[in-house]
């Protein structure tokens, strides 16, 4: 039998007037769910599907990690750049032919500027001393700043109106999946300890350790070792699995895990895992997973990746 609904406002009234009343409209079956509270599960994947929607976005975006246009790593001393062949750095056809020169002197950096129409923090600026991760040097829809990786400084280069933003088919991942998301036992570690981290450009960093991920899944128990940022970071996990060689970045894949709020256990949540930025710019500095992370388990959860 279907369901009715009748105000009982409307009922009342038709009782006092003994006046017709219109007939009454039946709710569909998705009005009536969605009169209905969430339930948990369902508010997990509301929350997820915002993210990706988020994460997507991120990706899109001008400045992200699409818009990178080059990474030029430089020597001690004099570096000059342009687009012409004979600086030391050859940026991009478009920007100007001999830009100007970087002085590198142990961890100061200096840009001197030859270019009218470059400008330093939005300004006209012909010699500035540029701090890693801050300052700003822009040239039309070309924008650079330093970057420091290890003991080593690097220009990386940005460009807006990147063809790769436009070429972007978007971010593709797994279904949502309940049984992705596991408790874990952080095991911290007895006193501090150091991780070397290797890189896609061949380094060796250091990171801290924020101790050992203890926890179940299809079965197995599993450890991941987590990188911490302090506490006032969630946790990283950077992993290799099963899937790395069919669907998934075979490079290892991310993820962020909060610190235990009570005791030492928290969610690690893998349809939050993501692929590092190395999986769609060749101009990405990425740390790779520790060999202890790599799981003899299929994480089917997460980032997809179809550049096999």
């Amino acid at each position: 039998m279907k369901t009715l609904y009748m105000p009982l406002a409307i009922l009342a009234l038709t009782a006092c007037t003994n006046q017709p009343i219109s007939e009454p409209k039946e709710i569909s079956k998705e009005q009536m769910a969605a009169s209905q509270p969430l339930k948990n599960n369902e508010i997990k994947e509301l929350n997820w599907n915002k993210w990706v929607s988020k994460y997507d976005k991120g990706r899109r975006s001008n400045t992200g990690w699409l818009s990178l246009a080059g990474l030029y790593w430089l020597n001690p001393g004099t570096n000059t750049i342009g687009s012409a062949k004979d600086n030391d750095h050859q940026l991009p056809k478009g920007m100007p032919l001999h830009l100007g020169k970087i002085e590198v002197n142990k961890d100061k950096i200096t840009l001197i500027n030859f270019s009218e129409n470059t400008l330093v923090e939005g300004k006209n600026i012909t010699n500035q001393l540029l701090e890693v991760n801050k300052t700003e040097v822009s040239f039309k829809n070309f924008t650079f700043y330093i970057i420091k990786r290890e003991k080593n400084f690097a220009i990386r280069l940005q460009d807006a109106q990147s063809p790769k933003i436009a070429k972007f088919l978007g971010t593709k991942f797994y279904p949502y999946a309940n049984e992705a998301a596991v408790s874990a036992k952080l095991i911290k570690n007895k006193k501090p300890k150091k991780l070397n981290i290797s890189t896609v450009y061949g380094t060796i960093r250091e990171a801290d350790s924020a101790g050992i991920l203890e926890f179940q899944y299809k079965g197995k128990k599993l450890h991941l070792e987590a990188v911490s940022y302090g506490k006032d970071s969630p946790m990283t996990l950077m992993f290799v699995d099963e899937t790395g060689q069919e669907t998934t970045y075979g490079a290892g894949r991310y993820l962020e895990v909060e610190w235990p709020k009570n005791g030492d256990t928290t969610i690690v949540d893998f349809n939050y895992a993501y692929n590092p930025p190395c999986a769609i710019t060749s101009f990405a500095t990425c740390p790779l997973p520790p060999r202890q992370n790599r799981l003899d388990v299929a994480i089917e959860a997460g980032e997809l990746f179809d550049g096999h």
